[in-house]
Formats: structure tokens, sequence, C-alpha cells
């Protein structure tokens, strides 16, 4: 009752959204500046178009949180700046996890379907599914303003977009390390009087079932921690 009688919960809110948007953002536009300028000097490679989409929908989410500290400090009114903070909101947390997922089906099918990977590997096929995803997550986050939805029907959309990419990745997850048991090519499964020949594991194979598992951890992490973040309700209204 303490809590939900004073600012304690919404202070270290917005404490944490801070040191997101100071550690954040910097890393994130360094992040952007080096995949835009190797992009241009040798051009946008295939496996770059993801992770550039992921890096901007993260730098969304950061900048997202001065603005929304901004509201509900200094404008306790229905203002332009209270709906895009709102729409911004649920527009990044819907879009990360959406391309989380693409690049881990990406590393999925390049170590465990290469011939499909190959025939699907040219950049168009990639910014047609971002511009997707960017189109239904920017409806997505302003859809209360165009169809009137509730906040709670947004939560249950966005939970529900979450266990689609923690599936999604988890079964990448699986499926990567399956193969990674499995022998290679020029790989035997035994050798002279039934000895396990010792074979060295593709780096590159190994180097994407490091990235998806990285995003099998974070999707969870964000997971636990998903909620209608402290005075939302009243910052959006």
């Amino acid at each position: 009752m303490c809590l939900e009688d004073t600012y304690v919960a919404p202070l270290l809110y917005y404490a944490a959204q801070a040191v997101c948007f100071l550690l954040g953002t910097p890393a994130l536009v360094w992040c952007l500046w080096i995949s835009l300028r190797e992009s241009i000097s040798g051009g946008l490679k295939p496996t770059q178009v993801f992770p550039i989409n992921l890096f901007a929908a993260e730098l969304v989410f950061c900048v997202e949180g001065p603005m929304e500290m901004t509201s509900y400090l200094f404008m306790r009114q229905d203002t332009i700046l209270k709906k895009i903070v709102f729409g911004l909101y649920y527009l990044s947390w819907s879009s990360r996890p959406l391309f989380q997922s693409c690049i881990c089906v990406e590393r999925y099918m390049a170590v465990a379907q290469p011939v499909a990977f190959l025939k699907y590997r040219l950049r168009r096929y990639r910014m047609g599914t971002s511009t997707v995803i960017w189109v239904l997550s920017l409806l997505y986050g302003y859809s209360t303003n165009l169809l009137k939805l509730t906040e709670h029907f947004l939560i249950f959309v966005l939970l529900g977009v979450y266990c689609l990419g923690l599936v999604v990745i988890s079964l990448c997850c699986f499926f990567i390390l399956r193969v990674l048991k499995q022998p290679g090519p020029g790989e035997v499964e035994g050798g002279r009087g039934g000895e396990k020949k010792q074979g060295t594991t593709d780096p590159q194979k190994m180097r994407a079932f490091s990235i998806v598992l990285t995003n099998l951890v974070i999707i969870v992490c964000r997971g636990l921690t998903l909620s209608t973040p402290p005075q939302r309700e009243k910052a959006a209204m």
C-alpha cells in the first residue's frame, strides 16, 4: 500500500529508462553507424538487413523513455505528445521480438537448410519482411487512436507476440543445436576400433547458435519483465 500511495515505483521505472537512454542510445547509434557505413562502402549484405532494423527498433525504445518521462511529469492533459509516446511504446515492444525471430530463422536456414537459404538469399525478401513488420507494428502501436482498442487488449496481443517469438527462437535454437551434434561433411561417427573421430566444429555454425541463444535469453528476460509501466494509463489519458 505504501508503494501505491507514493511515487517510488514510477521513480524506479523512469530511473531505469534514464539509464537505458544514457547507455543504450550511444551504443545503438554507434552500431547503426558501423552497419550503415559498411553498407554504403561495400553494399548492404542480406544478412545485415534484420540486425539494422533491430538496432532501429531498440533505438526507438531508448528514445521513447525520456519522451514518456517528460509527458508524465509536465503534461497532465491529453496531448499529441502523449499519443505519440503511447504508440512508440507498443511499436518498440512489438517490433523487437519479431526482428529477433527473423534473425534466428535466418540463422537456422543457413545452418540446417543451406539450399533454401541460398534460394532466398536475395536482399529484397528481407527488405519486404522488414517493411511488413514495421507497418504492422505501427498500426498496432497506434490502434488505440485508430480503432479505439482498450489497453488490456493491447497487452494481450503483445503477450501473444512475445509467446510467438519465444516459440520460434526456441525451435531455432533446438534445431541448430541438433545440427551441431551431427557429423558434418568429411566427419565420421566412428574411427578405428570404434573410436569416435573428433572433428572441428564449423565456427559459422557455432556463431549462429550463439546468436540464437543470445536472442533466446533476451526475449525470456524481457518476457519476465513485460508489464504495463507504472502510471501508463494516466500518461495516456
